[in-house]
């Protein structure tokens, strides 16, 4: 973490994080931001069920982002992961409203990062999403294309960006 980093750390994910992803999730406006999320932000059953097949899955790297104090008392602010997507090795990163805006996203992916040597490393980001652009490109990610996928919460075809980081970060 640089000096100018906000505090942070990433920690496996714990059982008592799972309450915290799911208002996080089922806040409108982040979901509005983000496209991709849940067609149904608010199922607490479907959120529960992929919540358990993403922690046993072995192919499946996941952290929890805590800030706002000392290792082991912060707050959980999100969560990184690293997964395959359409055969190539990519990461996502959910942060929660209160926390956008103060360098936590991409102090959270820039050190997220560093742990996965798999390179070229992907992210996709809707092209509404200007502020996820940006995260990673602060982490060295840069565009290298654009597609098109479904987006659950919106029920229909989106644009996105291809972002690909071919080294360490930036």
């Amino acid at each position: 973490m640089s000096p100018a980093s906000p505090p942070m750390y990433l920690r496996p994910v714990a059982d008592a994080d799972l309450p915290i992803f799911f208002a996080q999730q089922a806040d409108p406006m982040a979901n509005a931001m983000a496209v991709f999320g849940a067609a149904r932000p608010d199922d607490r059953i479907a959120f529960d069920a992929k919540w358990a097949r993403i922690r046993i899955n072995p192919d499946l790297l996941t952290r929890t982002v805590v800030t706002d104090g000392p290792e082991g008392k912060g707050t959980v602010a999100g969560y990184v992961a690293h997964f395959p997507l359409i055969g190539q090795p990519a990461i996502a990163y959910w942060l929660g409203r209160a926390f956008w805006g103060r360098g936590i996203a991409s102090a959270a992916v820039t050190q997220f990062i560093a742990g996965i040597p798999t390179r070229p490393l992907y992210a996709r980001v809707a092209v509404s999403n200007m502020a996820s652009a940006r995260v990673l490109s602060r982490a060295g990610f840069h565009a290298v294309g654009s597609d098109q996928a479904h987006a659950p919460s919106l029920n229909r075809m989106v644009e996105e960006v291809i972002f690909r980081l071919d080294d360490g970060p930036a």
